[in-house]
């Protein structure tokens, strides 16, 4: 891990680039909360069409784009932190130094976002209306990506690293600000 100024920039850009994907996997958390007064009508309308049929197709379509965001981040980040195999243009966490595999995906979970949302499948034309466990899947991606992210101070230390660290950082402190978000927003929801 040498303190070279253009090995730094490099490696911070992919620190940032993970960050962003990290950051998409919350996408239909905040659609969730955004459109929260829309369930009912979303699902009202799915059912019957009627004079709002063209809102109801942009909630709709609003809510299966970042359904489709959050399990391709997914499963992006789960192949991230992959180890062995691995394309020569890949991203992967061992780019950065970090050798053990942490990928948090089950066979089942990675096969079935592979056949339902990355194909046309048999398998997605079946399981249309079938609902994801998005809260679990993303809990289990976050809880590996902070573990990496921390991972990543302590090996890439400011007086070192100050871009890396910094990336870091920056990512680190938005995903915690959406937990404690999310923490309030669940909270709401309870009381």
């Amino acid at each position: 891990m040498s303190s070279h100024s253009g090995e730094d920039d490099n490696l911070a850009e992919l620190v940032e680039h993970f960050g962003s994907r990290l950051l998409h996997v919350f996408s239909y958390f905040f659609f969730s909360v955004e459109f929260k007064k829309d369930e009912k009508f979303l699902e009202e309308s799915m059912k019957n069409p009627g004079p709002d049929v063209i809102q109801a197709l942009r909630i709709g379509t609003i809510q299966t784009a970042c359904l489709i965001t959050t399990l391709l981040a997914i499963r992006d980040i789960h192949e991230f932190f992959q180890t062995g195999k691995k394309r020569h243009d890949d991203i992967k966490a061992s780019d950065l130094g970090y050798k053990e595999s942490l990928e948090f995906l089950t066979a089942d979970e990675l096969k079935r976002i592979n056949k339902e949302i990355m194909h046309s499948t048999i398998n997605a034309v079946k399981n249309y209306d079938a609902s994801w466990d998005i809260q679990e899947l993303a809990s289990k991606c976050v809880f590996q990506s902070l573990h990496f992210l921390n991972w990543m101070k302590t090996n890439y230390p400011s007086n070192k690293h100050l871009k890396v660290f910094a990336a870091v950082i920056k990512h680190t402190t938005l995903i915690e600000i959406i937990l404690t978000y999310a923490k309030k927003v669940n909270a709401s929801k309870a009381s």
